[in-house]
């Protein structure tokens, strides 16, 4: 017999418990950690360059203008620069000019700067044209880019000047407008053309072109205050800056005020007549002087609580006599 049976059979009852026994656990297996994940960090880019763009306006065969460029080292090493150089399809418009001798080395916290010039040929194409200036470093990747965008136009009369789209393509924002804000209708009217702040502090007005005749013009904000329209002036445009991007401003303009709670609205004054941003305030020749719309970045997306404002001087319907931005704004309720 068998020795294990013989010891069952000697313990009597017990042998069914030990017939039956369960077998021993398998010994419990060690948790593992998970893999520790290492965390991924930005690096810092050493060279920063100023501005990151440039944006230039003229007619072909005539425009000449310049910017200036700085390259600066924000790192604690040297950095060596072998070349500075324009590429893109229109690099041509564009004119590197006062370059130091290259290759450079850039030391910790030197900087050096230089100028884009825009010539376009008597030949170019009329319409958006675009570059990039390029940093060619030793034994790494390209430096950080500074992008040209140019509106190069026929003439500065009617038949030679942009459309808006073309405006604000190389301005870097959405071409494509779709319908205009201001003549949505609600209750069978349309939008009341005023505004307010979106958030408590300052908001932001700029004229980022001007493609009108070459007169002096104002413009600013008013408000309604005891019954009566109140405006306030915030600069002045002088002749000689009527067909441009960015036009500059005459004395001291101001871009920034602060509306407080109360709602207002936008003039434009010309030397016959002033046009509002509400419809019902202009004559019947320009009712319509003005368009409001949401103001959407190059790809599309909406850029948060700023408008687009373009206006309509001469009744030709291209709105792109004076293009404006707000910033910090939504539409008054």
């Amino acid at each position: 017999m068998p020795r294990t049976r013989w010891w069952c059979l000697l313990l009597g009852p017990l042998s069914i418990s030990c017939a039956t026994a369960p077998p021993p656990k398998p010994p419990e297996k060690a948790e593992v950690p998970p893999p520790v994940v290492p965390r991924l960090e930005k690096m810092h880019e050493p060279l920063e360059v100023l501005p990151l763009e440039l944006f230039f306006s003229g007619v072909r065969g005539k425009a000449k203008s310049s910017d200036s460029v700085t390259i600066r080292n924000t790192g604690d090493v040297s950095i060596a620069v072998n070349d500075l150089i324009i590429v893109g399809a229109q690099a041509n418009t564009f004119k590197l000019a006062d370059l130091p001798p290259l290759p450079l080395l850039l030391r910790p916290s030197q900087s050096v700067t230089f100028s884009v010039g825009f010539a376009p040929p008597a030949d170019a194409e009329a319409g958006v044209h675009r570059a990039r200036l390029r940093i060619v470093r030793s034994g790494e990747d390209d430096g950080p880019p500074c992008d040209m965008s140019a509106l190069v136009t026929k003439g500065t009369n009617l038949a030679g000047e942009p459309p808006l789209q073309a405006i604000l393509e190389t301005l870097g924002y959405a071409p494509d407008l779709g319908p205009a804000a201001s003549e949505a209708k609600t209750g069978g009217e349309a939008m009341s053309g005023l505004f307010q702040h979106a958030k408590t502090g300052n908001v932001g007005l700029y004229v980022v072109a001007r493609y009108s005749p070459d007169e002096i013009s104002s413009y600013g904000t008013y408000a309604i205050e005891g019954g009566k329209l109140i405006t306030k002036p915030m600069g002045s445009i002088g002749k000689g800056h009527n067909q441009t991007l960015n036009p500059e401003l005459e004395g001291e303009g101001q871009t920034s005020f602060d509306p407080g709670e109360s709602p207002f609205g936008i003039f434009v004054k010309l030397p016959k007549r002033t046009l509002y941003s509400e419809s019902q305030r202009n004559s019947e020749a320009a009712k319509h002087a003005m368009r409001v719309y949401p103001l959407r970045s190059r790809g599309g997306a909406p850029v948060p609580e700023a408008l687009l404002v373009v206006v309509d001087e001469d009744g030709d319907r291209d709105f792109q006599d004076y293009v404006f931005t707000l910033v910090n704004v939504k539409p008054a309720q």
